[in-house]
């Protein structure tokens, strides 16, 4: 039996839109790529009800972690937040250094220790990786393993 990566939550907009910005700024540390441009867009945009701001209208300028911390302040909302990040940052392909500095540094902002953010990057590799478990080239797999490492 295969826990849920992320625990049922209902984010309201506000969560939805600061959590957006975050996404922006996570992607836009190493240049925004199309698949993270996408999974951002998809995610917005699933959230956004009719009259609500256009993404282009929320992403812009520079993003705060103080923005998140009172709308992110429970255990779950903060693993939420930070995993939503990190998923982000394996999306084009290559977890870069730059990305996971940043992460590590909303995490602490959040009041997440070294340990806690160490797991949740576990977590998400370990999340990633059972999608392919069902493949057969162990070179192959090693290989994805090794790029979802920053360091």
């Amino acid at each position: 039996m295969r826990l849920e990566f992320f625990s049922p939550q209902d984010l309201s907009f506000e969560q939805v839109k600061v959590l957006t910005h975050a996404l922006f700024a996570v992607a836009r540390v190493d240049g925004v790529h199309d698949n993270e441009m996408a999974l951002i867009r998809e995610f917005y945009e699933s959230c956004a009800r009719k009259g609500d701001p256009r993404l282009e209208d929320i992403a812009g300028g520079a993003f705060s972690v103080d923005d998140a911390k009172p709308l992110f302040d429970t255990p779950e909302a903060k693993q939420l937040f930070i995993k939503s990040l990190i998923l982000l940052a394996f999306a084009d392909g290559q977890y870069a250094v730059v990305e996971d500095d940043l992460i590590r540094e909303y995490g602490a902002a959040l009041g997440l220790s070294k340990e806690e953010l160490d797991n949740l990057h576990e977590a998400t590799k370990e999340y990633l990786l059972s999608s392919l478990a069902h493949i057969q080239n162990l070179d192959a797999l090693k290989e994805v393993r090794k790029r979802l490492d920053p360091h």
